[in-house]
């Protein structure tokens, strides 16, 4: 009798990379891959892909469980947490997410990072990392950046805008963490929206008309994301930062980064499924306080530029960035001051991507997964995630790409999350996720405890 020399085995499966695809079989053992044969592999645990597309787990860089927006008794906390949110997104595919660890002003950012690591990795079921949003402009608090680097915070997110929540963070401070962080080869991600531009037309319109929701769109115009994207990217320039803009909404911002990128700058560039989905035009319907997040939705016109960024390359990532609120907390909002922005999303990014993308014939599935996967590893400093290789974490998801399902609220794995693409028909599905080598989601079963994710933590490429 043949010895069993795997863990896991997946036979017949279409491997597909985001440096192309070939047909054979994935052996893993400790929990990485093994081996990539063309003959069948034996293994403790075997799956018959059937000659199905088996990518690379999904890295989800940007996503928002158990946020608080504001501060005390009046602070709103997002619908899900550490069990709930990364169990939903590896019902998608999901194998690897990046949250934020949010600086409080006046609080070390390091004890913020320690909390958030720890509650992590009491439930979550798949491996996790965190980006630092440092917050406290203060000088001295630059000092806190290589501490962080060497505990494997790779990644530093600044809020150009927000200055009312404290999330603020001053051009001048900017610089200086730029710099810092560029030295030991980290990444700088800013929330690209100029606070001044924002802060005046929102008094205007909450002055016009504060009920409007069309008005969420129009108090934070193009141009403040296009302004901020300029600004970051002249600092990146200055200090030799490597610059990611999250959540990139308009062609202007896409053409502000286009053009920083042929005068030198470093910037990748992340946009997410609602931005490619909608128009502002939804705010002007009866339910356009669920659509709302920031930045909001834009005219018409701008995810078709987004779009074509998707396909030639100029955006590298889509991400969730999800931010979980049920309807009852979006209800409660008098008017587009006070809804609360944020989308449950993790859990439909990469349906969304196959079906939108893949099978509408916008992009291939191996420009898919790199969008989805190898670049969001790449660029985060996962050196074990993002592509099927031998050495490589055993991340892997199944798909069916034929498998259609009508999305509802209820299809959701979070009991109190509501989506978006309610009535949307989607064509292409994880049939099973894997995480190191454990199937831990197959055919809509979870099969994995709470607490089995690990901390990964990331370190500049000179140092892997």
């Amino acid at each position: 009798m043949l010895s069993v020399s795997y863990d896991l085995v997946v036979n017949n499966a279409l491997v597909v990379n985001a440096s192309g695809r070939f047909t054979g079989s994935i052996g893993a053992r400790g929990g990485v891959i093994a081996a990539l044969e063309q003959r069948p592999l034996q293994g403790a645990v075997e799956i018959d892909a059937g000659g199905k597309p088996v990518i690379p787990g999904v890295v989800d860089p940007h996503v928002h469980f158990r946020i608080a927006q504001g501060h005390g008794p009046d602070a709103v906390v997002s619908s899900d947490d550490y069990l709930v949110g990364p169990r939903a997104a590896a019902f998608g595919g999901v194998t690897t997410f990046i949250d934020f660890a949010i600086q409080q002003r006046g609080l070390p950012a390091r004890s913020v990072v320690e909390a958030r690591i720890a509650e992590a990795a009491a439930t979550s079921i798949i491996d996790f990392a965190f980006h630092c949003s440092l917050t406290d402009s203060r000088h001295e608090a630059l000092d806190e950046i290589e501490p962080l680097m060497e505990r494997g915070i790779a990644s530093f997110k600044f809020f150009m805008a927000y200055a009312k929540w404290g999330f603020y963070v001053d051009r001048g401070f900017l610089q200086g963490a730029m710099a810092r962080i560029a030295a030991r080869g980290g990444t700088v991600a800013v929330h690209a929206e100029d606070d001044e531009i924002l802060e005046f037309w929102r008094a205007h319109y909450a002055r016009e008309a504060p009920g409007e929701m069309i008005n969420h769109s129009l108090s934070r115009p193009e141009l403040a994301e296009e302004l901020a994207i300029h600004n970051a990217a002249r600092l990146a320039r200055e200090t030799g930062a490597t610059l990611y803009v999250v959540h990139l909404s308009t062609r202007r911002g896409l053409d502000e980064i286009t053009a920083a990128r042929a005068a030198g700058a470093r910037i990748y560039a992340e946009t997410c499924p609602h931005y490619l989905a909608f128009s502002h035009d939804v705010y002007r319907g009866p339910e356009g306080l669920y659509f709302t997040m920031t930045p909001p939705l834009r005219a018409e016109g701008n995810r078709q530029a987004l779009w074509e960024g998707v396909r030639d390359g100029r955006i590298d990532v889509i991400a969730s960035d999800h931010n979980s609120f049920t309807r009852a907390q979006k209800d409660r909002a008098s008017g587009f001051l006070d809804v609360p922005p944020g989308l449950a999303g993790s859990e439909l990014l990469l349906p969304f991507v196959l079906s939108e993308g893949v099978n509408a014939g916008r992009i291939s599935l191996e420009r898919a997964v790199a969008l989805v996967s190898a670049n969001p590893a790449r660029i985060y400093h996962l050196p074990t995630k993002g592509a099927i290789e031998v050495g490589k974490d055993a991340d892997l998801v199944v798909l069916d790409l034929e498998e259609e399902r009508v999305v509802s609220d209820a299809s959701l794995h979070d009991p109190l999350a509501y989506t978006v693409f309610a009535g949307w028909t989607m064509r292409g599905w994880p049939v099973a996720t894997i995480s190191r080598g454990e199937v831990i989601v197959e055919r809509g079963e979870c099969r994995a405890q709470p607490g089995r994710g690990r901390f990964i933590p990331r370190y500049p490429a000179a140092r892997n």
